[in-house]
C-alpha cells in the first residue's frame, strides 16, 4: 500500500469523524489541521467556528457565502500559508505518497505543497451539497456520498471520471451485525419503538422539555445531551423506565440502529452514518449554509422534517414511526463504507 496521510479540520465533529473512520480502517493517522499552527490561532479558528455558529448563525451563511468570491478566497490561501507554515514542513518530512483530506481547508494547503511532494491528493466531501471552496483542479478524486453530490462538482467543472459516488468512511462498528432484542437487553428498554435525540456538543436542543412528557408515554427515548448540565438534571428528574440518557456515547451505531427515528440537526456525518441504517430524520435546529442545503435534500426525498415547535415534533415522530418499514425497504439514499471503492482508486 502507498504512504497514506489523513488530514481534517476539527471545525465541527464530523470532518473529524470522518478522518478517524478513514484512518482506523486504513490502519493510518489522521491529523486536525489546527495542530499545525500556534495554539492561540488554533483557539480563535475554533472558538470562532462555535462561537458564531451558537449565537450568529447568520453572520456564518454571510462569511460562507462571501468565501465563493475568489479574491476572499485567494486572500484566504496567503494568509494560510503563513500561519500554518509548520504543516508545509510537516508534509516535506513525511512525503506522503496520498493525502486524503475530509475538509477542503487543508485541501487547499495541500495543492500549495504538491510541488515539493509530489503526491496525489483525495478530496472527501462531508456535506451533501458542495461549496466551490471544495473544488481545485489541482485535486486528483473526489468521494461524494449522493449522485447528486456528484453533480454538484461536475457543475463546478470537475471531470465525472474524477468522482466515485455512493461512499462515505464509516467507523467499524457501524459495519457490525447488530440486534435490536440484544441492545434492547443492554439498554433494558421495553417493546415501544425508541426514538433518538442527538444534541451537539454543546447541548442545544429545541423543543426537547417540552415535548417529553408526551414522547415518553408512547416511545422510549434516548438522549444524548452534550455538556448541557442543566439538561442533564432536568432528564434525571423524570425518573422514567423509558428514558437513558448519556453525555456522549461512543458506540453510537447502537443507538441509531435501535432507533425508528433520529432526532438532530443535519450535521455532514450525522445524516450520511443515519442513511446507512436507512433512518428517517426530525431536524429541529440547523446552521444556515451548509447544514441547511443538507436538510432541504433530505426533506425532498421524503426521509426528514424540519419543525418548530412542540406539536410539529411530535406529529413528526408519530408520522416516522408508523412509517419506519416502509421507509427502510424503500430508503431513497444508499451510502456504502469508503474502503473497498478507496482502494480501487489507489491501487
Amino acid at each position: 500500500m502507498p504512504k497514506i496521510t489523513v488530514f481534517y479540520a476539527s471545525f465541527g465533529q464530523g470532518h473529524k469523524t470522518a478522518a478517524q473512520a478513514l484512518g482506523d480502517s486504513l490502519g493510518v493517522g489522521a491529523f486536525d489541521l489546527l495542530d499545525f499552527c500556534l495554539p492561540l490561532i488554533a483557539r480563535i479558528y475554533s472558538w470562532g467556528y462555535i462561537f458564531i455558529t451558537n449565537h450568529f448563525p447568520y453572520l456564518w451563511q454571510l462569511i460562507f457565502s462571501s468565501s465563493k468570491s475568489k479574491l476572499a478566497s485567494r486572500m484566504i490561501n496567503r494568509l494560510h500559508r503563513i500561519l500554518f507554515a509548520s504543516f508545509f514542513a510537516h508534509l516535506e518530512a513525511e512525503q506522503p505518497q496520498i493525502v486524503i483530506t475530509t475538509h477542503f481547508f487543508p485541501a487547499d494547503l495541500v495543492i500549495v505543497a504538491k510541488p515539493q511532494i509530489n503526491c496525489r491528493l483525495i478530496s472527501i466531501i462531508t456535506d451533501i451539497r458542495v461549496h466551490p471552496l471544495w473544488v481545485n483542479s489541482e485535486i486528483d478524486h473526489y468521494f461524494a456520498a449522493l449522485e447528486l453530490t456528484k453533480n454538484d462538482l461536475i457543475s463546478l467543472g470537475v471531470g465525472p471520471e474524477k468522482i466515485t459516488s455512493g461512499f462515505m468512511p464509516l467507523r467499524q462498528g457501524f459495519r457490525k451485525d447488530l440486534s435490536r432484542q440484544d441492545l434492547c437487553r443492554k439498554f433494558n428498554l421495553g417493546p415501544k419503538p425508541t426514538i433518538l435525540f442527538v444534541c451537539s456538543s454543546r447541548g442545544v436542543f429545541p423543543c426537547l422539555e417540552e415535548s417529553l412528557d408526551i414522547l415518553l408515554k408512547d416511545f422510549n427515548v434516548l438522549v444524548i445531551y452534550g455538556q448541557n448540565e442543566r439538561l442533564r438534571r432536568y432528564l434525571e428528574s423524570l425518573e422514567s423506565e423509558n428514558l437513558r440518557y448519556f453525555p456522549f456515547y461512543e458506540r453510537i451505531w447502537e443507538l441509531i440502529f435501535l432507533s425508528s427515528v433520529i432526532i438532530t440537526k443535519p450535521g455532514g456525518m450525522t445524516i450520511f452514518e443515519t442513511a446507512y441504517y436507512r433512518k428517517p430524520f426530525i431536524f429541529t435546529h440547523y446552521i444556515p449554509g451548509q447544514e441547511k442545503a443538507n436538510m432541504d435534500v433530505l426533506i425532498s426525498a421524503g426521509v426528514a422534517q424540519f419543525v418548530q415547535g412542540k406539536k410539529d415534533l411530535i406529529k413528526a415522530v408519530s408520522f416516522f414511526t408508523q412509517a419506519h418499514e416502509q421507509l427502510s425497504e424503500n430508503y431513497p439514499l444508499t451510502v456504502e463504507h469508503i474502503q473497498p471503492a478507496l482502494t480501487r482508486i489507489i491501487g
